[in-house]
């Protein structure tokens, strides 16, 4: 079964699952590690156990991305189809945490139209004025201007933005090519640089 991509719909679970087996094999190398080293000399005091305590930094470093997941769910299915019904002819990515200095910012779903973002989070009563200016300075960074991020914690309000947004006619922006990401259009490029923003 494929795991989804970042930025897909289910990857949070996914992720998630996929992170808790890693970290299990990442401690269970440095247990078996020390375990030889015990059966095969009889002390704790050998060359195995400073091999099996270096050997748990990764782990922890695994545990960590774990417990950022573990309070996440991935977005119910019935939200997935009703955003997707409107989204669908748009560059759009689901599931995010974006980053800033200050928080964290889950966003369920974002779609991206020209010079304009919009996106959706459920997150009431929080400035989200810091991130949409976080994405806007980060955008900017990379070589696109003139970028406008609008992200709504009503859902009525975020599906009528996509239905204006997927009916409106983009002009040619002009755009150059990332060499970093070969391949891909200006929305696209925008896409995988909010991607980089997001746990």
């Amino acid at each position: 079964m494929r795991i989804p991509d970042k930025g897909q719909h289910g990857y949070t679970d996914a992720h998630k699952k996929a992170q808790l087996l890693k970290t299990c094999l990442f401690f269970l190398i440095p247990a078996a590690i020390f375990a030889v080293g015990y059966a095969t000399t009889g002390t704790k005091r050998n060359y195995f156990t400073i091999l099996a305590i270096v050997g748990c930094l990764p782990a922890c470093k695994e545990m960590v991305n774990v417990i950022m997941f573990l309070k996440r769910r991935s977005m119910p299915e019935e939200l997935y189809q009703e955003i997707e019904k409107h989204a669908a002819r748009l560059t759009r990515a689901y599931e995010l945490v974006l980053t800033t200095y200050e928080r964290n910012y889950p966003i369920h779903s974002l779609v991206i139209r020209g010079n304009e973002i919009a996106g959706y989070t459920t997150c009431k009563n929080t400035d989200l004025k810091p991130l949409q200016e976080h994405i806007v300075k980060n955008l900017k960074g990379n070589g696109i201007s003139g970028i406008h991020v609008h992200i709504f914690s009503d859902l009525k309000t975020y599906l009528e933005r996509v239905d204006v947004l997927a009916d409106k006619h983009v002009e040619e922006i002009p755009f150059t090519p990332d060499e970093r990401y070969p391949g891909l259009g200006r929305e696209e490029l925008i896409r995988r640089l909010i991607l980089t923003l997001s746990l």
